[in-house]
């Protein structure tokens, strides 16, 4: 029986020799844990933006949408956190790059592209990992079941912004087919004080020096004097205040709480 140490060096090996150079795909391994691999003769990988694929697995948990991916595309699958906001690479039959129809769907990676593969036993981050290794040699997804999950996942992101429209849209009333429309009210702190009673007129048009009392001398628009008294005379207004308990939804009715003096001088 084979070890699983035995079968990780197997799909190692049928990994490293999909380039003309395995050696320096085992160094780059041993010394970044990624090695850059050409895409189109042992495999292809199809490129999956992140949200797609959480839409499609109900999830963003990274043991559940592992098990999700194993289960419903059936081969292995590289992640890689830097690409575009998160990518999924699943890999599929290297020729089937040469005949893939479902472009307008997914994009499929082959011949003149590297792909960033992982060492067989990076399963999680930081970095570029699998999230489903390669169980062993030529374990691939099988293109239908890819396809089948990015509409799936483009079905549930477009019902999730139908969704948001609809929050956004006024509602109709219901059975009338008319729109529902609420008095726009003026903020509660506005009340809390009003505008001052208003002073009369004053009793003077205009105000002139006498020269020989060098008192003050008023009169009217029609040149008369205006007697405005020995004495300053003032002239009292209130204004008026909320008072008392409640919240900001529910302040108390008003009432006249202080008042203010004005006062006009001869």
């Amino acid at each position: 029986m084979f070890t699983q140490e035995a079968l990780d060096r197997a799909v190692s090996e049928w990994l490293a020799r999909s380039g003309p150079s395995p050696e320096q795909a085992r160094q780059e391994w041993a010394t970044h844990g990624v090695a850059l691999l050409p895409l189109g003769s042992r495999f292809a990988a199809v490129r999956l933006p992140a949200r797609v694929v959480h839409a499609a697995v109900r999830s963003e948990d990274r043991d559940r949408v592992a098990v999700s991916l194993g289960k419903s595309l059936g081969g292995s699958i590289i992640y890689d956190r830097r690409v575009a906001g998160g990518t999924y690479y699943a890999l599929i039959q290297g020729h089937a790059a040469l005949v893939w129809p479902y472009d307008d769907i997914a994009t499929c990676l082959g011949h003149g592209t590297y792909l960033g593969v992982p060492r067989i036993d990076r399963q999680q981050p930081p970095g570029t990992y699998w999230v489903v290794p390669p169980r062993y040699e030529g374990d691939l997804c099988a293109p239908r079941a890819i396809t089948a999950l990015v509409r799936d996942g483009q079905t549930q992101l477009a019902e999730r912004t139908e969704q948001v429209g609809d929050l956004a849209t006024p509602s109709c009333a219901k059975g009338s087919g008319q729109m529902t429309h609420m008095t726009a009210q003026a903020p509660w702190a506005l009340r809390l004080v009003t505008n001052r009673v208003p002073v009369s007129p004053a009793p003077y048009s205009s105000v002139t020096l006498d020269p020989a009392t060098q008192t003050a001398r008023y009169t009217d628009a029609a040149d008369h004097v205006v007697e405005m008294g020995k004495h300053g005379t003032s002239r009292t207004s209130g204004t008026a205040s909320v008072s008392g308990g409640g919240d900001g939804q529910q302040p108390q009715p008003q009432s006249q709480d202080d008042t203010t003096t004005d006062y006009e001088s001869d």
